[in-house]
């Protein structure tokens, strides 16, 4: 793994036309090094090779989708490949979705989801997007849960094994016309301006699957004017509604196995603790809770 000054040194290196003096971190994970050059440039360095491949993907699908979208998305200015890699866009306006969240904000979402799920499936697969079929994306999240149960179970007491247990069941009914999603849809990548969605980033997830991933916490993590307003505009009937907490039930198991991963407590923590809010209410079916 390279040092902070190795990579930026790499960065002036193979772009001596781009010039910056203020250098910040604001992400330094298990995936990518991502920066912040005078507050004007956001640029992501992968740490796997795994990583590498996510990014070329995205740089191969965003400049198609861009004018398909109601919102701006990253245009990779900046791609650097040989022996160094690395994806640099200019920074977009707005704030992660985190706060002051409006009807109109749903809305914004609604819209926005329509068309990104309304893009062409065939187009995505040859751009290179991973694509799954129902069945293979119902094998996928079966073996994703068998993983869940194998590293997180030992943290839960026996209760809160049985009520996951009804979460996972669900998973062989999960059923969908397959779509294009954004498929790591949160408010960290949701950038808002006065209520108004602007931008949404990180694309790196980005596969053909079912389209109530994306809906998640659109539906069942914002507040109910927002999600109202969300499934207003999209047109969420019931089945993609269920399916929809499904997915956002099995959020923060994911959070506790990245921490598992990389030693992290604080995020085991808090995964366990996230895991324990969306679990059902014991005798009230899937539906019940938060």
């Amino acid at each position: 793994m390279l040092a902070r000054m190795d990579e930026i040194a790499l960065l002036r290196a193979h772009f001596p036309e781009l010039e910056f003096r203020d250098v910040r971190v604001v992400q330094s994970g298990w995936d990518s090094l991502v920066l912040v050059l005078d507050d004007e440039w956001i640029v992501r360095i992968p740490r796997r090779a795994e990583v590498r491949e996510w990014m070329e993907r995205e740089a191969a699908l965003l400049p198609e989708l861009a004018g398909t979208l109601p919102v701006s998305i990253p245009r990779f200015e900046l791609v650097a490949h040989d022996g160094f890699a690395c994806v640099g866009y200019r920074k977009l306006a707005g704030s992660p979705a985190n706060e002051n969240l409006q009807e109109r904000t749903g809305e914004d979402l609604g819209r926005f989801l329509s068309a990104l799920h309304r893009f062409p499936v065939d187009r995505a697969r040859s751009l290179g997007v991973p694509c799954y079929d129902p069945a293979a994306w119902r094998a996928k999240f079966d073996g994703v849960c068998g993983e869940f149960r194998r590293r997180v179970f030992p943290l839960l007491d026996s209760t809160e094994r049985e009520q996951a247990e009804t979460v996972f069941a669900r998973v062989p009914e999960l059923d969908f016309a397959p779509a294009l999603v954004h498929a790591d849809l949160g408010p960290e990548h949701v950038l808002c301006r006065n209520g108004e969605v602007v931008g949404v980033i990180d694309w790196s997830d980005a596969r053909v699957g079912d389209p109530a991933l994306d809906l998640a916490w659109c539906l069942n993590g914002t507040p109910k004017p927002v999600a109202d307003a969300a499934a207003r505009t999209y047109g969420v009937d019931a089945r993609l509604r269920e399916r929809s907490l499904v997915y956002h039930r099995l959020g923060p198991w994911y959070e506790v196995v990245y921490g598992l991963d990389t030693g992290q407590e604080r995020f085991v923590a808090s995964g366990v603790e996230g895991v324990r809010a969306r679990l059902p209410r014991r005798g009230r079916g899937l539906g019940a809770g938060s």
